[in-house]
Protein backbone atom coordinates (compact mmCIF):
# COMPACT_ATOMS: atom_id res chain seq x y z
CA UNK A 1 0.00 0.00 0.00
CA UNK A 2 1.68 3.40 -1.12
CA UNK A 3 1.85 5.57 1.18
CA UNK A 4 -0.62 8.44 1.46
CA UNK A 5 -3.31 6.39 0.43
CA UNK A 6 -6.08 4.50 2.87
CA UNK A 7 -6.85 1.15 3.23
CA UNK A 8 -8.58 -1.44 0.85
CA UNK A 9 -11.06 -1.39 3.26
CA UNK A 10 -11.68 1.80 3.20
CA UNK A 11 -14.56 3.49 0.58
CA UNK A 12 -13.40 5.94 -1.57
CA UNK A 13 -15.36 9.45 -2.54
CA UNK A 14 -15.24 10.25 -6.20
CA UNK A 15 -15.19 14.02 -5.68
CA UNK A 16 -18.20 15.99 -7.34
CA UNK A 17 -17.12 19.62 -8.29
CA UNK A 18 -14.02 21.87 -7.44
CA UNK A 19 -12.23 20.70 -4.16
CA UNK A 20 -16.05 19.48 -2.81
CA UNK A 21 -16.79 15.70 -1.47
CA UNK A 22 -20.25 14.11 -1.18
CA UNK A 23 -20.08 13.91 2.04
CA UNK A 24 -19.64 17.32 2.63
CA UNK A 25 -16.08 17.56 3.68
CA UNK A 26 -13.30 19.51 1.74
CA UNK A 27 -10.58 18.13 -0.23
CA UNK A 28 -7.66 20.35 1.05
CA UNK A 29 -7.24 23.27 3.07
CA UNK A 30 -7.11 25.92 0.48
CA UNK A 31 -10.45 24.64 -1.81
CA UNK A 32 -13.83 26.42 -0.94
CA UNK A 33 -16.98 26.96 -2.53
CA UNK A 34 -20.69 28.43 -2.53
CA UNK A 35 -22.00 24.93 -2.15
CA UNK A 36 -20.61 24.48 1.29
CA UNK A 37 -22.12 27.77 2.86
CA UNK A 38 -23.93 26.64 6.36
CA UNK A 39 -26.72 29.82 6.01
CA UNK A 40 -24.35 31.78 8.49
CA UNK A 41 -23.84 34.63 5.52
CA UNK A 42 -26.25 36.28 3.66
CA UNK A 43 -28.79 34.57 1.72
CA UNK A 44 -28.04 34.71 -2.19
CA UNK A 45 -29.46 37.04 -4.75
CA UNK A 46 -32.40 36.86 -6.77
CA UNK A 47 -31.80 37.58 -10.50
CA UNK A 48 -34.32 40.33 -10.98
CA UNK A 49 -35.52 38.87 -13.80
CA UNK A 50 -36.67 36.08 -11.74
CA UNK A 51 -38.25 38.36 -9.03
CA UNK A 52 -40.15 40.34 -12.33
CA UNK A 53 -41.71 37.20 -13.91
CA UNK A 54 -42.84 36.31 -10.82
CA UNK A 55 -43.90 39.49 -10.51
CA UNK A 56 -45.78 39.26 -13.04
CA UNK A 57 -47.23 35.95 -12.44
CA UNK A 58 -48.86 37.30 -9.26
CA UNK A 59 -50.24 40.09 -11.09
CA UNK A 60 -51.91 38.08 -13.57
CA UNK A 61 -53.47 35.83 -11.38
CA UNK A 62 -55.14 38.41 -9.00
CA UNK A 63 -56.37 39.95 -12.21
CA UNK A 64 -57.42 36.86 -13.53
CA UNK A 65 -59.46 36.07 -10.46
CA UNK A 66 -61.47 39.53 -11.35
CA UNK A 67 -61.79 38.87 -15.15
CA UNK A 68 -63.84 35.53 -13.95
CA UNK A 69 -66.30 37.26 -12.30
CA UNK A 70 -69.54 38.79 -13.86
CA UNK A 71 -69.70 41.86 -11.16
CA UNK A 72 -66.38 43.00 -12.51
CA UNK A 73 -67.39 43.70 -15.98
CA UNK A 74 -70.62 44.92 -15.07
CA UNK A 75 -68.79 47.38 -12.75
CA UNK A 76 -66.41 48.32 -15.95
CA UNK A 77 -69.48 48.57 -18.74
CA UNK A 78 -71.42 50.95 -16.28
CA UNK A 79 -68.78 52.96 -15.64
CA UNK A 80 -68.11 53.47 -19.49
CA UNK A 81 -71.52 53.65 -20.82
CA UNK A 82 -71.82 56.23 -17.42
CA UNK A 83 -69.24 58.43 -18.58
CA UNK A 84 -70.87 58.84 -22.31
CA UNK A 85 -74.14 58.99 -21.97
CA UNK A 86 -73.52 61.75 -19.43
CA UNK A 87 -71.19 63.31 -21.57
CA UNK A 88 -73.95 63.48 -24.39
CA UNK A 89 -76.94 64.89 -21.64
CA UNK A 90 -74.61 67.19 -20.56
CA UNK A 91 -74.04 68.96 -23.71
CA UNK A 92 -77.89 68.84 -24.30
CA UNK A 93 -78.80 69.99 -21.01
CA UNK A 94 -76.67 72.91 -21.46
CA UNK A 95 -77.69 73.58 -25.08
CA UNK A 96 -73.85 72.86 -27.04
CA UNK A 97 -75.54 70.28 -28.95
CA UNK A 98 -79.37 68.87 -30.02
CA UNK A 99 -80.59 65.39 -29.73
CA UNK A 100 -80.33 64.45 -32.85
CA UNK A 101 -76.33 65.24 -33.42
CA UNK A 102 -73.31 65.76 -31.13
CA UNK A 103 -70.69 67.74 -31.71
CA UNK A 104 -67.42 65.06 -31.96
CA UNK A 105 -65.00 67.19 -30.02
CA UNK A 106 -67.37 68.41 -27.28
CA UNK A 107 -68.38 64.82 -26.74
CA UNK A 108 -64.80 63.33 -26.99
CA UNK A 109 -63.73 65.72 -23.99
CA UNK A 110 -66.38 65.20 -21.75
CA UNK A 111 -66.54 61.33 -22.02
CA UNK A 112 -62.88 61.31 -21.51
CA UNK A 113 -63.38 63.22 -18.66
CA UNK A 114 -66.20 61.03 -17.27
CA UNK A 115 -63.18 58.05 -18.02
CA UNK A 116 -60.84 59.41 -16.13
CA UNK A 117 -63.35 60.02 -12.86
CA UNK A 118 -64.41 56.55 -13.10
CA UNK A 119 -61.05 55.67 -13.38
CA UNK A 120 -59.48 57.27 -10.43
CA UNK A 121 -63.18 56.04 -8.61
CA UNK A 122 -62.28 52.11 -9.15
CA UNK A 123 -58.26 52.79 -8.61
CA UNK A 124 -59.10 53.95 -4.92
CA UNK A 125 -61.69 50.98 -4.77
CA UNK A 126 -58.96 47.96 -6.72
CA UNK A 127 -55.93 49.36 -4.40
CA UNK A 128 -57.75 49.63 -0.96
CA UNK A 129 -59.51 45.97 -1.80
CA UNK A 130 -55.66 44.87 -1.91
CA UNK A 131 -53.53 47.62 0.50
CA UNK A 132 -53.19 45.36 3.37
CA UNK A 133 -49.01 45.36 4.18
CA UNK A 134 -48.34 42.14 5.92
CA UNK A 135 -44.48 42.31 7.93
CA UNK A 136 -41.83 43.10 5.97
CA UNK A 137 -39.67 39.81 4.67
CA UNK A 138 -43.17 38.18 5.01
CA UNK A 139 -44.97 39.27 1.69
CA UNK A 140 -42.74 36.55 -0.64
CA UNK A 141 -41.88 37.19 -4.61
CA UNK A 142 -45.59 37.98 -5.53
CA UNK A 143 -46.33 34.92 -6.49
CA UNK A 144 -48.58 33.58 -3.25
CA UNK A 145 -52.05 33.06 -4.21
CA UNK A 146 -54.11 36.02 -4.82
CA UNK A 147 -55.67 38.25 -2.59
CA UNK A 148 -53.39 36.74 0.10
CA UNK A 149 -51.97 39.18 2.65
CA UNK A 150 -48.17 37.95 0.98
CA UNK A 151 -48.61 39.90 -1.76
CA UNK A 152 -45.83 42.69 -1.97
CA UNK A 153 -47.27 46.26 -3.06
CA UNK A 154 -45.93 46.22 -6.61
CA UNK A 155 -47.32 43.21 -7.57
CA UNK A 156 -50.88 44.59 -6.31
CA UNK A 157 -50.38 47.81 -8.05
CA UNK A 158 -49.32 45.56 -11.35
CA UNK A 159 -52.51 44.05 -11.10
CA UNK A 160 -54.76 47.40 -10.40
CA UNK A 161 -52.66 48.67 -13.36
CA UNK A 162 -53.89 45.33 -15.31
CA UNK A 163 -57.43 46.09 -14.51
CA UNK A 164 -57.37 49.82 -15.26
CA UNK A 165 -56.09 48.46 -19.13
CA UNK A 166 -59.35 46.50 -19.19
CA UNK A 167 -61.37 49.66 -18.57
CA UNK A 168 -59.24 51.79 -20.49
CA UNK A 169 -59.62 49.44 -23.69
CA UNK A 170 -63.88 49.78 -23.53
CA UNK A 171 -63.38 53.58 -22.90
CA UNK A 172 -61.02 53.69 -26.33
CA UNK A 173 -64.21 51.32 -27.69
CA UNK A 174 -65.99 53.91 -26.75
CA UNK A 175 -64.99 56.55 -28.13
CA UNK A 176 -63.72 54.86 -31.42
CA UNK A 177 -67.82 54.03 -31.34
CA UNK A 178 -68.44 57.70 -31.24
CA UNK A 179 -66.03 58.53 -33.62
CA UNK A 180 -67.76 55.79 -36.25
CA UNK A 181 -71.56 57.21 -35.41
CA UNK A 182 -70.95 60.90 -35.73
CA UNK A 183 -68.07 61.28 -38.82
CA UNK A 184 -66.96 64.26 -38.94
CA UNK A 185 -69.06 67.69 -39.36
CA UNK A 186 -66.87 68.59 -42.38
CA UNK A 187 -65.17 72.02 -43.07
CA UNK A 188 -65.20 73.96 -40.28
CA UNK A 189 -65.37 78.07 -40.66
CA UNK A 190 -63.89 79.45 -37.60
CA UNK A 191 -65.05 83.31 -36.90
CA UNK A 192 -64.15 85.68 -33.82
CA UNK A 193 -66.33 88.31 -32.83
CA UNK A 194 -64.80 91.33 -33.43
CA UNK A 195 -66.65 93.27 -30.54
CA UNK A 196 -65.43 90.49 -27.35
CA UNK A 197 -62.59 89.04 -29.80
CA UNK A 198 -64.23 85.52 -28.43
CA UNK A 199 -64.54 82.49 -31.01
CA UNK A 200 -67.89 82.53 -32.50
CA UNK A 201 -67.48 78.91 -33.98
CA UNK A 202 -69.78 76.58 -32.61
CA UNK A 203 -68.16 73.90 -30.06
CA UNK A 204 -70.85 71.04 -31.69
CA UNK A 205 -68.77 71.88 -35.39
CA UNK A 206 -65.13 71.27 -34.42
CA UNK A 207 -64.39 67.38 -35.29
CA UNK A 208 -62.36 65.38 -32.71
CA UNK A 209 -58.86 64.85 -32.81
CA UNK A 210 -57.78 61.79 -34.28
CA UNK A 211 -55.01 61.10 -30.81
CA UNK A 212 -57.85 61.57 -28.37
CA UNK A 213 -58.39 58.45 -28.03
CA UNK A 214 -54.60 57.09 -27.44
CA UNK A 215 -54.68 60.40 -24.56
CA UNK A 216 -58.17 58.66 -22.89
CA UNK A 217 -56.37 55.38 -22.73
CA UNK A 218 -52.94 56.77 -20.95
CA UNK A 219 -55.31 59.05 -18.26
CA UNK A 220 -57.30 56.23 -17.59
CA UNK A 221 -54.23 53.80 -16.87
CA UNK A 222 -51.81 56.91 -14.83
CA UNK A 223 -55.27 57.70 -12.86
CA UNK A 224 -55.99 54.15 -12.02
CA UNK A 225 -52.40 53.76 -10.81
CA UNK A 226 -52.22 57.29 -8.65
CA UNK A 227 -55.47 56.20 -6.90
CA UNK A 228 -54.58 52.79 -6.29
CA UNK A 229 -51.34 54.12 -4.42
CA UNK A 230 -53.44 56.08 -2.68
CA UNK A 231 -55.93 53.28 -1.68
CA UNK A 232 -53.27 50.80 -0.65
CA UNK A 233 -51.66 53.45 1.63
CA UNK A 234 -54.45 54.66 3.19
CA UNK A 235 -55.38 50.63 4.32
CA UNK A 236 -51.63 50.54 5.06
CA UNK A 237 -51.71 53.17 7.76
CA UNK A 238 -54.57 51.30 10.05
CA UNK A 239 -55.33 47.47 11.22
CA UNK A 240 -58.76 48.62 10.92
CA UNK A 241 -60.54 48.74 7.86
CA UNK A 242 -62.99 51.70 8.53
CA UNK A 243 -60.31 54.52 9.49
CA UNK A 244 -58.23 53.87 5.68
CA UNK A 245 -61.48 53.38 4.06
CA UNK A 246 -62.70 56.40 5.43
CA UNK A 247 -59.44 58.54 3.84
CA UNK A 248 -59.84 56.86 0.75
CA UNK A 249 -63.31 58.22 0.34
CA UNK A 250 -62.23 61.72 1.26
CA UNK A 251 -59.48 61.99 -0.56
CA UNK A 252 -60.77 60.70 -3.61
CA UNK A 253 -63.58 63.10 -3.27
CA UNK A 254 -61.37 66.20 -2.75
CA UNK A 255 -59.57 65.03 -5.92
CA UNK A 256 -62.94 64.58 -7.76
CA UNK A 257 -65.43 67.39 -6.89
CA UNK A 258 -63.88 69.12 -3.95
CA UNK A 259 -61.35 70.89 -5.45
CA UNK A 260 -63.40 72.47 -8.02
CA UNK A 261 -65.73 73.46 -5.60
CA UNK A 262 -63.15 75.31 -3.45
CA UNK A 263 -61.96 77.24 -6.60
CA UNK A 264 -65.42 78.06 -7.66
CA UNK A 265 -66.47 79.80 -4.18
CA UNK A 266 -62.79 81.21 -4.42
CA UNK A 267 -62.27 82.76 -7.59
CA UNK A 268 -64.97 85.56 -7.38
CA UNK A 269 -62.88 86.78 -4.37
CA UNK A 270 -60.00 87.33 -6.77
CA UNK A 271 -61.49 89.88 -8.78
CA UNK A 272 -59.98 93.18 -8.38
CA UNK A 273 -59.75 96.61 -10.16
CA UNK A 274 -55.81 97.16 -11.24
CA UNK A 275 -54.26 100.09 -12.44
CA UNK A 276 -52.81 99.50 -16.51
CA UNK A 277 -50.58 101.97 -18.80
CA UNK A 278 -50.99 102.00 -22.31
CA UNK A 279 -50.04 98.95 -24.32
CA UNK A 280 -47.96 99.76 -27.91
CA UNK A 281 -46.36 97.05 -30.36
CA UNK A 282 -49.37 95.02 -29.50
CA UNK A 283 -49.02 91.32 -31.17
CA UNK A 284 -52.29 89.01 -30.59
CA UNK A 285 -53.02 85.37 -32.00
CA UNK A 286 -55.83 84.23 -34.37
CA UNK A 287 -58.67 84.70 -31.03
CA UNK A 288 -57.63 88.28 -29.82
CA UNK A 289 -54.85 86.89 -26.62
CA UNK A 290 -51.92 88.93 -25.95
CA UNK A 291 -49.08 87.70 -27.48
CA UNK A 292 -46.57 90.64 -26.78
CA UNK A 293 -46.60 93.87 -25.64
CA UNK A 294 -44.52 97.00 -24.67
CA UNK A 295 -46.24 99.47 -21.53
CA UNK A 296 -45.55 103.62 -21.76
CA UNK A 297 -46.93 105.97 -19.89
CA UNK A 298 -48.21 106.14 -16.12
CA UNK A 299 -50.97 104.37 -15.19
CA UNK A 300 -53.94 105.88 -16.05
CA UNK A 301 -56.61 103.44 -16.76
CA UNK A 302 -58.61 101.14 -14.45
CA UNK A 303 -59.12 97.83 -15.50
CA UNK A 304 -61.14 95.05 -13.64
CA UNK A 305 -58.64 91.60 -12.99
CA UNK A 306 -59.41 88.28 -12.32
CA UNK A 307 -56.22 86.89 -10.76
CA UNK A 308 -57.02 82.92 -11.10
CA UNK A 309 -53.57 81.86 -10.93
CA UNK A 310 -54.44 82.68 -6.99
CA UNK A 311 -56.87 79.50 -6.87
CA UNK A 312 -56.71 77.83 -10.10
CA UNK A 313 -53.91 75.39 -9.16
CA UNK A 314 -56.40 73.92 -6.89
CA UNK A 315 -58.37 72.60 -9.26
CA UNK A 316 -54.93 70.44 -11.06
CA UNK A 317 -55.28 67.08 -9.21
CA UNK A 318 -59.10 66.37 -11.18
CA UNK A 319 -58.73 63.64 -12.94
CA UNK A 320 -61.30 65.29 -15.87
CA UNK A 321 -59.64 68.31 -15.73
CA UNK A 322 -56.24 66.77 -16.40
CA UNK A 323 -57.66 65.35 -19.25
CA UNK A 324 -58.93 68.59 -20.73
CA UNK A 325 -55.78 69.78 -20.31
CA UNK A 326 -53.62 67.68 -21.89
CA UNK A 327 -55.93 67.50 -24.87
CA UNK A 328 -55.97 71.10 -25.16
CA UNK A 329 -52.44 70.96 -27.14
CA UNK A 330 -54.84 68.80 -29.75
CA UNK A 331 -58.14 70.90 -30.05
CA UNK A 332 -58.23 73.99 -32.14
CA UNK A 333 -57.76 77.10 -30.40
CA UNK A 334 -59.91 78.93 -32.79
CA UNK A 335 -63.26 77.36 -31.62
CA UNK A 336 -65.25 78.23 -28.29
CA UNK A 337 -63.68 74.41 -26.60
CA UNK A 338 -60.32 75.29 -28.08
CA UNK A 339 -60.02 78.54 -26.55
CA UNK A 340 -61.81 77.45 -23.04
CA UNK A 341 -59.27 74.55 -22.77
CA UNK A 342 -56.05 76.99 -23.56
CA UNK A 343 -57.93 79.41 -20.66
CA UNK A 344 -57.68 76.55 -18.26
CA UNK A 345 -54.28 75.63 -19.29
CA UNK A 346 -53.14 78.92 -19.02
CA UNK A 347 -54.64 80.12 -15.63
CA UNK A 348 -52.27 79.66 -13.86
CA UNK A 349 -49.89 82.26 -15.59
CA UNK A 350 -52.01 85.28 -14.49
CA UNK A 351 -53.80 87.42 -16.20
CA UNK A 352 -51.45 89.41 -18.61
CA UNK A 353 -52.16 87.31 -21.26
CA UNK A 354 -56.14 89.09 -21.21
CA UNK A 355 -55.28 92.44 -19.65
CA UNK A 356 -52.34 94.43 -21.18
CA UNK A 357 -49.79 96.65 -18.76
CA UNK A 358 -51.27 95.39 -15.28
CA UNK A 359 -49.28 98.09 -13.09
CA UNK A 360 -47.54 99.38 -16.32
CA UNK A 361 -45.58 95.78 -16.59
CA UNK A 362 -44.86 94.48 -20.02
CA UNK A 363 -45.48 91.02 -21.63
CA UNK A 364 -41.60 90.23 -21.16
CA UNK A 365 -41.76 90.81 -17.31
CA UNK A 366 -45.18 89.88 -16.58
CA UNK A 367 -45.77 86.86 -13.96
CA UNK A 368 -44.70 83.09 -15.52
CA UNK A 369 -46.53 79.69 -14.00
CA UNK A 370 -46.40 76.24 -14.95
CA UNK A 371 -49.14 74.76 -16.68
CA UNK A 372 -52.01 73.30 -15.44
CA UNK A 373 -51.44 70.06 -16.13
CA UNK A 374 -47.96 70.01 -14.98
CA UNK A 375 -49.10 70.71 -11.47
CA UNK A 376 -51.65 68.38 -11.49
CA UNK A 377 -49.50 65.60 -12.50
CA UNK A 378 -46.83 66.65 -9.70
CA UNK A 379 -49.29 67.18 -7.09
CA UNK A 380 -51.00 63.60 -8.25
CA UNK A 381 -47.67 62.21 -7.79
CA UNK A 382 -46.64 63.71 -4.61
CA UNK A 383 -49.57 62.72 -2.96
CA UNK A 384 -49.66 59.08 -3.60
CA UNK A 385 -46.01 59.18 -2.68
CA UNK A 386 -46.38 60.43 0.54
CA UNK A 387 -49.64 58.38 1.43
CA UNK A 388 -47.81 55.10 -0.06
CA UNK A 389 -45.03 56.16 2.09
CA UNK A 390 -46.86 56.39 5.19
CA UNK A 391 -48.68 53.32 4.84
CA UNK A 392 -45.04 51.22 4.37
CA UNK A 393 -43.65 53.15 7.39
CA UNK A 394 -46.94 51.84 9.50
CA UNK A 395 -47.14 48.75 8.41
CA UNK A 396 -42.87 48.21 9.08
CA UNK A 397 -43.72 49.83 12.41
CA UNK A 398 -46.81 47.03 13.07
CA UNK A 399 -44.65 44.59 12.69
CA UNK A 400 -41.59 45.58 14.78
CA UNK A 401 -43.83 46.00 17.42
CA UNK A 402 -45.50 42.35 16.96
CA UNK A 403 -49.22 44.47 16.49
Amino acid sequence: MAAGQPPEDEPRYEPIGRDVYDDGGRAGAGGGSALEDDGGGSPPSVPFRTVAAGAVRGAWADTMASFRTVSFWIVLVAAVAGAGLSAYLLLVWFGVVGWEAAGPVALFLLAGGGLSLAAAVLGSVWGFARGRTGAPGSEGSGSKAPGSGAQTMPVRLLACLMRGLALAILGVALLLVLRLLLGAPGPVEFSVDPASGLPETPAGGIPAPPGLELLALLTVLFEVGVFALLGMGFRAWFTARLPGAALTVVSTGLFAVGNFAAAFFLLPGTLVTERTSIPVNVERDRVGRYLSYDCVGDLVRSAPVLHSERVMWLTAGNPALLYWTLASEQVPTEGELGWFLVSLQQSTVGPAYDVACINGVPSDAAQSGFPLSTIGIAGQLAAAAAVTGAGVLAGRRRARSGS
